[in-house]
């Protein structure tokens, strides 16, 4: 455990550095960069179907979510095998991998 958690300090530690350098130039001034497209704010898209996709896609996720905590409830109450010896290992192989996933998405927090 210990070391478990010294990897992930590890791993944050050294995302917040690398995420960290910028480059400079001769006389100390930082070098930028714009990525703006000029031709952004021609491009207008309608709204509605964003909200639209939004709101599918929660009511999937939230519909799924449901299903599967139902099954899993329905296992363990009715003392099946894969509820009762899978379901602890599947919960523990996920929650680091889905913390990774969150440290990935979010970044470093340092920056724009």
């Amino acid at each position: 455990m210990k070391k478990l958690l010294l990897l992930l300090i590890t791993l944050t530690t050294f995302a917040n550095v690398s995420f960290a350098s910028f480059p400079i130039t001769e006389n100390n001034t930082v070098l930028t960069t714009n990525f703006e497209d000029p031709g952004d704010e021609e491009e207008t898209e309608d709204p509605a179907w964003w909200v639209i996709i939004y709101v599918l896609n929660a009511i999937i996720l939230i519909s799924g979510t449901y299903l599967l905590l139902r099954t899993i409830w329905r296992g363990w109450k009715k003392r099946k095998w894969w509820a009762r010896k899978l379901l602890p290992w599947a919960i523990l192989i996920a929650i680091p991998i889905l913390l990774l996933l969150g440290l990935l998405m979010t970044g470093s927090g340092m920056g724009g």
